[in-house]
């Protein structure tokens, strides 16, 4: 029975030696010196224009690619630290991408396909609430983990025509979409206010639907859900920001 007393004190004497004791594994979130100060004002975004012409180009199987198209993306985003390493704020995107396909051939073992004069051109804009949390990396203050939560959707018109053949056929569509997602990334400080930014997808729930006008005749339409976690190296996105109080 003694022995039994002893072992339990001892155990209740270990308990309040560890609750007492404090243990620092590198993560925490409340540094003496904040990565990104209560109050600031962060400004940033993306830009993105992209070109090409193809004169007689054969890429694998497909021959004759006579085409030329441009693609332009901005994304602009303004935070506010509400609280040191937390804020709140809006993103904002507008996506222009147009394809003239003069000609196009493909040929694989007996298979045999042309296309010719097919025209296509989409624009979209999205608007998203986003949440960001930092997690300082070094107590040098220049290196972040970050994690973005957003929130938001967007809305996108587009037309596409084939003349290739005796008549015109084309058609003009609507999409829309609402979207959830988690994009964490890294954030490193190039000057004292200056940063450069890189984060990838890794969870997204979206809802998209869309309407369509065939021809100026007949109508359609199409809904999908989708949900995922995994790493998407598609989404990788590399930004600049700027931070001023």
């Amino acid at each position: 029975m003694r022995k039994l007393q002893v072992i339990f004190t001892m155990l209740l004497l270990g308990t309040a030696i560890a609750g007492a004791q404090h243990y620092d594994r590198g993560y925490d979130t409340a540094p003496s010196t904040p990565f990104v100060k209560k109050g600031s004002w962060m400004a940033g975004g993306t830009l993105r224009y992209s070109q090409h012409i193809n004169d007689n180009y054969s890429f694998l199987v497909i021959n004759g690619i006579d085409s030329k198209g441009y693609g332009i993306s901005v994304n602009p985003e303004l935070l506010y630290m509400f609280k040191d390493n937390m804020g709140v704020g809006l993103r904002f995107s507008y996506d222009r991408n147009m394809l003239d396909l003069q000609s196009a051939d493909l040929s694989f073992s007996e298979i045999s396909m042309s296309a010719r004069n097919c025209y296509r051109i989409q624009h979209c804009y999205s608007g998203y609430l986003v949440y960001r949390a930092y997690i300082p990396l070094a107590s040098a203050k220049r290196l972040a983990l970050y994690a973005d939560l957003m929130l938001g959707g967007s809305f996108s018109q587009g037309k596409d025509f084939n003349a290739g053949g005796s008549s015109v056929v084309g058609s003009y569509s609507q999409k829309y979409s609402v979207e959830l997602a988690v994009n964490p990334g890294i954030a490193v400080f190039l000057t004292e206010r200056l940063s450069l930014e890189m984060n990838v997808g890794i969870f997204g729930a979206s809802y998209r639907w869309a309407d369509q006008v065939h021809n100026q005749a007949s109508q359609g339409n199409s809904d999908a859900t989708s949900v995922g976690f995994m790493l998407n190296l598609l989404s990788l996105g590399v930004g600049m920001s700027y931070y001023f109080l």
